[in-house]
């Protein structure tokens, strides 16, 4: 009943922040501007995935008062330092350096965290190794929760494949393995339900802001790399196939015509799809989810059933190239039958 209880204070919570902080942030000019790489019409409120962070102070709450795991304090610090530079990186501008180290160090704290969940004896371990284990940790986490920010760029197409993500972790830690505190994923899905209600609009009521896709990304790698230590089955990274193919591939695309990668663009494909050729934003955004959540779904039932892991790579891998490749066949098309050349002449223009 107590647990109830706060389930529904944090929602009261968050709805009422949101009710403040419209007109503050209108007063304020707290505003996502329109302009050439823009995908809306009318300057919308940013920053208000602040209501995650409220969130997992609430999941804190919640992990002292009723959890059987132990509170996750490395975690929630990473969170917080997360969150306030993020926020302060929407009001104005910081220098990437400042935010790479931040994350450096909450990338830190989660794998701590990690560390202190599974009980890891890295005295056991080669030093070789772990120190191979902890770079690409560090490397693959970055990376992860940069992508995951760079899907924050079209209406309900963050929230989208969150859910999807959550729906999927919820359905493995319910009936494969039991990997991550079920809060978690709870105290995740409220305020994405929240921001869903608000985002996945024709015309958004507001966007998340860095303040909300980069805490996402941190706490959706957490449950990832959580998932890997808790079976060694790779398979499960490619539950967020989505990320992959959209951010991912465009990062290397961007790479291989000599783009800098750290500057704005718009050429994501549901960027051309939506800017470009005029289909619905929501459509888009619930296709990229329904893919993420299908893929999700074929990785769940080959472990419900207990599938060899190499009849797993096989299918999955496979499954992945063929996205791939039809991936990059459509963007081509989209592009005017090229993918470097038109990037390449922006560069030298």
């Amino acid at each position: 009943m107590y647990e109830a209880l706060l389930v529904i204070a944090t929602i009261a919570v968050i709805l009422i922040s949101l009710w403040l902080y419209f007109p503050f942030a209108e007063k304020k000019g707290l505003l996502a501007g329109v302009n050439h790489r823009s995908s809306h019409s009318k300057p919308v409120v940013t920053g208000a995935g602040f209501i995650f962070f409220i969130s997992y102070i609430f999941y804190i709450i919640s992990s002292v008062l009723f959890s059987t795991w132990e509170i996750p304090w490395a975690l929630f610090i990473g969170i917080s330092m997360l969150a306030i530079v993020s926020y302060i990186d929407d009001l104005k501008d910081l220098w990437f350096l400042i935010r790479l180290v931040v994350q450096l160090v909450a990338v830190a704290l989660m794998l701590y965290q990690i560390y202190l969940d599974f009980s890891v004896d890295i005295l056991a371990m080669n030093a070789s190794v772990l120190i191979l284990l902890v770079i690409v940790g560090v490397i693959f986490s970055i990376g992860f929760v940069n992508l995951y920010n760079f899907m924050d760029g079209l209406n309900g197409m963050m929230s989208g494949i969150t859910i999807s993500a959550l729906c999927v972790f919820a359905l493995i830690d319910f009936f494969v393995v039991d990997f991550v505190d079920d809060s978690l994923i709870l105290y995740t899905a409220i305020p994405t339900l929240v921001f869903t209600f608000f985002n996945f609009r024709k015309q958004a009521k507001c966007f998340a802001g860095d303040v909300g896709s980069v805490v996402l990304g941190f706490v959706m790698v957490y449950m990832l790399i959580s998932l890997l230590m808790e079976t060694s089955n790779v398979v499960y990274a490619f539950i967020f196939v989505s990320v992959y193919l959209e951010a991912g591939m465009t990062v290397i695309q961007r790479l291989l015509a000599g783009q800098n990668i750290f500057k704005p663009h718009r050429i994501h494909m549901f960027q051309l799809l939506c800017n470009e050729y005029k289909h619905s934003h929501l459509v888009v955004s619930s296709l990229y989810a329904l893919n993420q959540l299908v893929f999700g779904a074929i990785i769940v039932t080959l472990n419900f059933y207990k599938v060899g892991d190499l009849t797993q790579n096989i299918v999955i891998i496979s499954l992945f190239v063929v996205e791939t490749v039809a991936y990059f066949i459509y963007k081509r098309k989209l592009m005017g039958g090229h993918l470097l050349e038109s990037l390449k002449d922006k560069n030298n223009n």
